[in-house]
C-alpha cells in the first residue's frame, strides 16, 4: 500500500466514524499535496509546526538543512525574504530583551553585594551565590572599566577591609625625678 493510498483508506474509515473533520481535511490536504514535488504556504507551516511539537522550540535557519525541512532557497522563492527574515517575521524566537537582562542582573548583583559586603572584586566573584554574574558581566552590562567605577555608578558604598586585631605588647618608660637614695617617700608609705 502506498503513502497515497493509506492516505485514502484513513479519510474512508474517519468519513465513515463521523465528527473529525478537522482531521480528515488535514489528510486531504496533505493527500493533494502527495508527493511533494513542490512546497506550498500550508506544508511549510506545517513543518514549522512539527518541529515546533517534536523539538519544543521553533526551527532557526541551520535546522532548514535537515531533511524532511523546505530549503532556504524554497522559502527565498515562495516569499521573496530570506530566511532569517521569515523566521524572524512569523516565528519570533524567545530571546531575552539586553534591557531587561541589564537590569535583572544588576539588581542581582546590587542585593549580593549588599548581602556578603565583599571587600574586593576578587572577595565578591569569590563569595558570590551560584547563578550571579561575575563583576565584570555587570560592568560591561554598566560601561564600567573597573571594580570601584562600576560601585560608584551603582551607588554602592565600598566596605574598607577589616584588619585582623593583633597583640600588641606596649613598653612603657616612666621617668620620674625620684631619687633613689631619698628615704622620705619610704618614710611617708611607711616602709622600714
Amino acid at each position: 500500500m502506498t503513502r497515497k493510498q493509506a492516505l485514502q483508506r484513513a479519510i474512508e474509515v474517519l468519513t465513515e466514524k463521523g465528527g473529525e473533520t478537522d482531521a480528515i481535511g488535514r489528510l486531504q490536504e496533505m493527500l493533494n499535496e502527495l508527493p511533494i514535488i513542490h512546497w506550498t504556504d500550508a506544508s511549510i507551516r506545517d513543518r514549522v509546526e512539527q518541529f515546533r511539537l517534536d523539538h519544543g522550540r521553533f526551527p532557526t535557519a541551520s535546522d532548514f538543512k535537515k531533511r524532511g525541512m523546505p530549503p532556504n532557497s524554497v522559502i527565498a522563492q515562495h516569499y521573496g525574504v530570506s530566511l532569517q527574515t521569515w523566521l524572524s517575521q512569523n516565528y519570533p524566537s524567545d530571546k531575552p530583551d539586553r534591557t531587561k537582562e541589564k537590569q535583572t542582573q544588576t539588581e542581582c548583583f546590587r542585593q549580593e553585594y549588599l548581602r556578603i559586603h565583599p571587600k574586593s572584586s576578587e572577595d565578591f566573584n569569590h563569595r558570590r551565590s551560584p547563578g550571579i554574574r561575575g563583576w565584570q558581566t555587570i560592568a560591561q552590562y554598566n560601561q564600567a572599566k573597573n571594580w570601584h567605577e562600576l560601585l560608584n555608578r551603582l551607588r554602592l558604598p565600598i566596605f574598607p577591609p577589616t584588619r585582623e586585631k593583633q597583640q600588641s605588647m606596649i613598653h612603657v618608660n616612666i621617668i620620674s625625678d625620684f631619687d633613689p637614695y631619698d628615704d622620705s617617700l619610704d618614710r611617708i608609705l611607711g616602709i622600714r
